[in-house]
């Protein structure tokens, strides 16, 4: 009976990692299918994305964006900024329309103070990520030792307090990891509001399948986080 627990297990968990390598691997390819569609279409207001940002910026955020200029695809929001690339600022197509409300997502979120904790939690990912190594390096090396009877006992439990205190603060990341899923699905809910006021439906419906797309990205590296030690899929910093 047990034999046959253990062996379902296994597949379920088989199954599980064969679906997140799927998702893993994939999730970006759709992405670039969906961008290259995206850019071939042109919104129906006659607007580029600057024309844009400057209505919803006075529209829904009192105007207190200001626009400045970023290197190709690395179009962002930070506190008071909008950055966008030239190729996105004065572009008429969906994918960039979508690309500018979804950063417009953002600076409603920080306005309703719904991004300070989860920034907060990110500069806190990255100080905990400094110790991540250290506890697992020293938490082997006290434990082999006391494995080879070069260190008493309690050496053995002081390693694994360190193996458990890395435990511990990779399950801090992977949980700030899962709450950037959160905070980028909210920026795309305020980002399909904001097109419903604007757009055709047939657009605003073309809009959310590409926001869609570009959030998977993100459970996709959620997942490679998570089977980076397989190495069947490209590894990611969950230090960020």
């Amino acid at each position: 009976m047990w034999v046959y627990i253990v062996i379902g297990i296994g597949v379920v968990l088989l199954l599980l990692i064969c679906f997140c390598l799927a998702v893993a691997n994939f999730s970006f390819d759709n992405f670039k299918t969906k961008l290259e569609e995206a850019r071939s279409y042109s919104n129906s207001l006659g607007l580029n994305c600057l024309d844009f940002v400057s209505e919803i910026n006075n529209r829904y955020l009192n105007g207190s964006l200001q626009v400045q200029r970023c290197e190709k695809y690395q179009d962002h929001f930070s506190v008071g900024v909008i950055a966008l690339s030239n190729e996105t600022m004065y572009s008429d197509s969906l994918a960039s329309f979508s690309t500018v409300s979804h950063e417009l997502g953002h600076a409603i979120q920080y306005k309703k103070g719904e991004l300070t904790k989860h920034w907060n939690q990110r500069k806190k990912n990255r100080l905990f990520g400094k110790f991540f190594m250290p506890c697992v390096v020293i938490g082997l090396v006290l434990a082999i030792l006391n494995v080879v009877s070069v260190l008493p006992i309690y050496c053995l439990y002081i390693g694994i307090g360190f193996l458990g205190l890395a435990f511990l603060i990779f399950m801090v990341a992977v949980y700030t990891k899962y709450m950037e899923i959160k905070i980028e699905k909210g920026a795309s809910k305020y980002a399909v509001e904001i097109l419903k006021e604007y757009l055709s439906p047939k657009e605003v419906k073309f809009c959310t399948e590409f926001l869609n797309s570009a959030r998977l990205t993100y459970w996709g590296g959620f997942f490679r986080t998570l089977l980076g030690w397989t190495f069947l899929t490209k590894k990611e910093n969950i230090f960020y």
